[in-house]
């Protein structure tokens, strides 16, 4: 839990397949991108409109991003991609350059991109920086709000010539909003409490995209507001909250049934909350809720599900 911790804390935070999601029964800001300038890196041999050149070898230094790349159509471009990148399955293949938190600038030049796709924290900024400074082209976006990852769809869509490809997904996905909009009106807010760590306890606050997804599944943080975008929080405060469901992702997915039991173990003490005594506490495969990322919609999915089981069908 740990780990998951700092991922979270550093990013603000950054996220169609099946999903792993474990509970009772086993139930199932600001954004900115730089558009790349034609630069002396790569020759693609193809050329919109206005000239400017269509990206043949792209390299991405997030697995978010990667992932936005294959969802436009762009898999066989993508010439390097960060050793964390592991969806769709065929990103997991794709030559190293790096982590997401250290990014290899010379496995990077090695891939002879034409284009390199960031992030806006530091790390990435200043790799960013470097690689414009001898003439590489870069796209550079700051994820962390489900608009910001809506506009940098369209943003890498238009770097990259797939502006079709990203208008499609741009369509599906917030079609799936507004049926989740449509599922959940009318009906009563359910209290979720969205754990990052255990040990010390600390949860997700308002000011986060995870708050968005609650919302966005019908759901209200059962947290009001805080200082911090992930607060810790003592015993009393929990107890004061009074969830009605408690959601954990985790990282261990090779060991979800694991993963659940703990938690169902450490949750006990609470045993006065809605949510323990009613059984409601879930375990979801972090990869699929806490990447800003195309996937995230099934995820809001998912979530869904878990504050109201009897809509699944839907």
């Amino acid at each position: 839990m740990g780990k998951w911790w700092l991922l979270l804390a550093a990013l603000g935070l950054w996220l169609a397949g099946g999903y792993a999601l474990l509970g009772p029964a086993h139930a199932r800001r600001g954004h900115s991108t730089f558009l790349p300038e034609n630069g002396p890196a790569g020759e693609t041999g193809q050329e919109r409109a206005d000239g400017r050149p269509i990206p043949a070898r792209i390299v991405s230094t997030a697995p978010n991003l990667t992932e936005i790349l294959f969802a436009l159509g762009l898999g066989e471009q993508v010439v390097g991609a960060t050793s964390d990148s592991d969806y769709p399955p065929a990103a997991a293949t794709k030559p190293k350059v790096g982590t997401f938190w250290q990014p290899d600038l010379e496995a990077i030049i090695a891939a002879k991109p034409d284009l390199v796709v960031t992030l806006g924290f530091e790390q990435q900024k200043d790799l960013a920086r470097r690689l414009r400074r001898i003439g590489y082209n870069c796209l550079t976006a700051d994820i962390e709000t489900i608009d910001d990852l809506l506009r940098t769809i369209a943003a890498v869509g238009e770097a990259t010539g797939a502006e079709g490809h990203a208008h499609e997904l741009l369509d599906r996905f917030t079609t799936a909003i507004d049926r989740l909009r449509v599922a959940a009106a009318g009906r009563p807010k359910v209290r979720v409490l969205w754990v990052v760590q255990r040990e010390p306890l600390r949860v997700a606050g308002r000011d986060t995209f995870v708050n968005e997804m609650i919302e966005l599944a019908g759901g209200e943080n059962a947290i009001g507001p805080t200082l911090h975008r992930y607060p810790p929080l003592g015993g009393e405060q929990v107890l004061a909250a009074r969830p009605e469901v408690i959601i954990e992702p985790t990282m261990q997915k090779d060991t979800l049934d694991g993963a659940y039991r703990q938690a169902v173990s450490y949750w006990r003490r609470y045993a006065k909350t809605p949510a323990v005594a009613n059984g409601r506490i879930y375990v979801l495969d972090g990869d699929l809720v806490s990447r800003l990322s195309p996937r995230l919609i099934s995820g809001i999915g998912v979530i869904a599900q878990c504050l109201r089981p009897e809509l699944s069908g839907d």
